[in-house]
């Protein structure tokens, strides 16, 4: 298991960052499937391209949840950490309806509930680096007051113009060689970084009568500030300690279950000795217990930071083992070597005598501090019967085709693994446009429809479908299975404002 630097030079395609060229960019993060949903070219591109990737992530988490958003869409609440102004410079110059509805960070969270028809409620915010992990805590909240039955929660973060570079930069936590070593003794500031990551959010049994695929269980989360701390913008140890101290008493939990901590970790000279000082208090003990920051790998994802820290988590939960941490060779001489913590230099296993849970903390330069505890996997009780066909639909035929490539290449050999994966794809996505049953009681029969519909040739087991079409059987059981998501036809968008 490596830890692989990942970041990279600004893309070519948009104009330069500022004074710091090096950082964690996304490719094509310009491009996008207006078209998929129903977006006109002038809109989409007076769209903030953070909105037009919140929509196809968004989609992509629904399917990857096997829940079409229009089963629970008056039941599902929208929360979205997001920051980032860069386009407000860029589509400006173009003062009509559609550049005030696509920039303003309201209309982030308004235009998923909108656009995937979710009617419950829908908040865009901003607390800065720990905008994402806030939307997850305030989305957890409203599933426990029952404000909501399924929340989707999560935040993103463009870097999109040189603006909100040079302003970072005059704060001197910009790394000057580009490179991000969290708790290295060599750590000399963060590099930016851009991405997206959004959740589908269940009370717990719920997800087990719906027979969902239970990635992890958030046991306990909470949110904070510094106060009137040394510094407005200065992290507070006590603040800090405090939350995870506040979130293990409200979980039930003691320090001695948690074995793993996703820091903040930005590789800072004040914050990461602080962040470490407050956990050492907080979870400290007679035992060992690691800590990373993914910052090392993809750079500080800003809003999107909470989220993406709580997917590693659940990557780690996942196979039961922490990564070693990027960019590390020597602890900072700066942070005290107390409370058993470990930065790991390759990987160990989540062993159950340190504790099988794992935290992930979220700090913001507003002072607003986050703080979740999650446990592993729920395993499915269910299992489905053998199938005699499944769906496959897509907005578009070339959409149609390239889904069944996707789908063919994906498919599993064993029969109750092909029958779970029928389950998924017919069940747990949405009917869209074009749409066909594809008819195989077997894997190899699946496969060669599936190659006869992705080149396009006709084949008796492949049969179209109009909107009024049934499917020719109800689909008994349902099981979750990972299955290849949506192939989406993006079109590149400048940022240039439409003239």
């Amino acid at each position: 298991m490596a830890a692989d630097d990942l970041t990279g030079n600004y893309p070519a395609d948009r104009p330069k960052p500022g004074p710091a060229e090096r950082g964690g960019y996304l490719t094509d993060a310009l491009a996008f499937d207006a078209d998929f949903f129903g977006i006109s070219p002038r809109e989409a591109r007076n769209l903030d391209p953070q909105h037009r990737l919140l929509l196809e992530v968004a989609w992509e988490a629904f399917e990857d949840a096997a829940i079409p958003p229009e089963t629970v869409a008056g039941s599902a609440g929208v929360y979205v950490g997001i920051t980032g102004q860069d386009h407000r410079s860029w589509a400006e110059e173009d003062p009509s309806p559609s550049w005030l509805i696509g920039n303003g960070h309201c209309f982030a969270a308004g235009r998923l509930a909108h656009t995937l028809g979710l009617g419950g409620p829908a908040l865009a915010i901003d607390t800065a680096c720990s905008s994402s992990l806030v939307a997850i805590h305030q989305a957890a909240r409203a599933l426990t007051a029952g404000d909501c039955d399924v929340a989707l929660a999560g935040g993103v973060n463009l870097i999109l113009g040189p603006r909100s570079t040079m302003d970072i930069s005059r704060t001197s936590a910009l790394s000057p060689d580009g490179r991000c070593r969290p708790f290295d003794a060599s750590a000399n500031g963060f590099v930016r970084g851009e991405g997206c990551g959004m959740l589908i959010l269940k009370r717990l049994p719920d997800a087990e009568r719906d027979g969902d695929r239970v990635l992890g269980v958030i046991e306990g989360v909470g949110i904070n500030h510094d106060g009137n701390s040394t510094g407005f913008t200065a992290p507070d140890v006590d603040a800090q300690r405090r939350l995870i101290e506040s979130v293990l008493a409200t979980s039930g939990r003691t320090c001695s279950d948690v074995g793993y901590l996703e820091a903040h970790g930005t590789g800072t000279a004040l914050g990461d000795p602080i962040e470490l000082s407050a956990a050492a208090e907080a979870l400290g003990g007679n035992r060992t217990w690691h800590v990373g920051s993914v910052k090392s790998v993809i750079g500080h994802t800003e809003a999107a930071a909470g989220v993406l820290g709580l997917l590693k988590v659940l990557l780690v939960l996942e196979h039961s083992t922490v990564p070693p941490q990027g960019g590390f060779g020597k602890l900072n001489p700066r942070i005290e070597e107390r409370g058993g913590f470990v930065v790991p230099r390759s990987a160990v296993p989540l062993d159950a005598a340190a504790g099988r849970l794992a935290a992930v903390s979220s700090f913001g330069m507003s002072g607003t501090n986050a703080h979740a505890l999650l446990s592993g996997p729920v395993p499915a009780a269910r299992r489905v019967e053998p199938t005699d066909g499944f769906l496959v639909s897509a907005h578009t035929d070339e959409a149609l085709r390239a889904l069944a490539d996707r789908y063919a290449a994906a498919l599993p050999d064993d029969d109750a693994a092909f029958a779970a994966f029928a389950s998924t794809v017919t069940r747990g996505r949405t009917r869209l446009r074009k749409a066909v049953w594809a008819k195989a009681g077997t894997p190899a029969q699946a496969r060669e429809a599936l190659r006869a519909l992705a080149a396009g040739v006709p084949d008796a087991r492949v049969q179209p479908l109009t909107d009024d079409d049934a499917l020719p059987e109800p689909h008994p059981g349902r099981m979750v299975v990972t299955v290849p998501g949506y192939p989406w036809q993006r079109r590149p968008f400048s940022l240039q404002p439409l003239s």
